[in-house]
C-alpha cells in the first residue's frame, strides 16, 4: 500500500512540474508545437485600426441600390462606400453594405463577381466594417502576423481572423519555428486565409 501511494504521490509532483514548465513557456510566448504560440508580442498595428472579422465569404454578385445586378453599381470612396448595395454570397445568404460604412476596396470590378472575397466586422447583421479581397484558389492573400489574441492573429493589415494551430510555412529557407520565421524575415511574408479551413492556415515567404 505504501509503494502504491507513493507511486502516485511521485506522478502527481511531477504532472505539476510539467504543468509549470508549460505555462511559464507560453507565457514567455516560446513555440511549443513549432507553430504560432506568441502571446508575448505587442505587434505594431494601432489597436483602434484592429478589426475582428466576423464574415468571410465569396461575393457570388452585387444588387445596387436601383435594383440592378452588376459590379459597376458598386463602390467605395474615401474610406467609405459610396452606394447602397446587397453583396450576394449564396442562394440564401446576403450581406447588405449601406452608404457611408467605412471599407476597403481591394478587388479589381473585373474579378469581383465569383473571385472577391468580402470580410467583414459585423454586429449582428449589420456591418460595421468592411473589405473586399482578390481570391486565388480559395485562398485569401493577406498582410503578416504581429500579434496573438487567443486563437485570433491579428495582421498588419488590421485583420483579426482565426488561425491553424500549426501555420504552414511555405518558404525556401528552413526556419525552426513561427517566432524565428517573424524574427528573421520581418514584413517579408505573407498571410493565407483557407476558405475551406475558414481560417489562416499558411504562410509564404515574398
Amino acid at each position: 500500500m505504501r509503494e502504491i501511494l507513493s507511486l502516485r504521490f511521485v506522478a502527481t509532483v511531477v504532472a505539476l512540474i510539467l504543468s509549470v514548465v508549460a505555462v511559464s513557456r507560453i507565457a514567455g510566448g516560446e513555440d511549443t508545437d513549432g507553430g504560432t504560440v506568441d502571446v508575448g508580442s505587442s505587434g505594431e498595428v494601432d489597436p483602434d485600426m484592429v478589426r475582428r472579422i466576423d464574415l468571410v465569404d465569396v461575393v457570388a454578385d452585387i444588387e445596387s441600390e436601383n435594383g440592378r445586378f452588376g459590379t459597376a453599381g458598386f463602390a467605395v470612396v474615401d474610406g467609405v462606400a459610396a452606394h447602397t448595395a446587397r453583396l450576394i454570397l449564396d442562394d440564401l445568404r446576403a450581406v447588405d453594405i449601406v452608404t457611408g460604412t467605412p471599407g476597403v476596396d481591394n478587388c479589381p470590378v473585373s474579378r469581383r463577381v465569383g473571385r472577391c472575397a468580402v470580410l467583414a466586422d459585423m454586429l449582428g447583421e449589420a456591418v460595421l466594417w468592411f473589405s473586399l479581397e482578390p481570391v486565388d484558389a480559395d485562398m485569401i492573400e493577406l498582410g503578416t502576423v504581429r500579434a496573438f489574441d487567443d486563437e485570433w492573429a491579428v495582421l498588419s493589415d488590421g485583420f483579426a481572423l482565426p488561425h491553424a494551430p500549426v501555420f504552414v510555412r511555405r518558404c525556401a529557407t528552413e526556419f525552426e519555428s513561427f517566432t524565428q520565421w517573424r524574427r528573421e524575415l520581418g514584413d517579408d511574408y505573407v498571410t493565407m486565409y483557407s476558405l475551406a479551413e475558414r481560417e489562416l492556415t499558411d504562410v509564404v515567404c515574398t
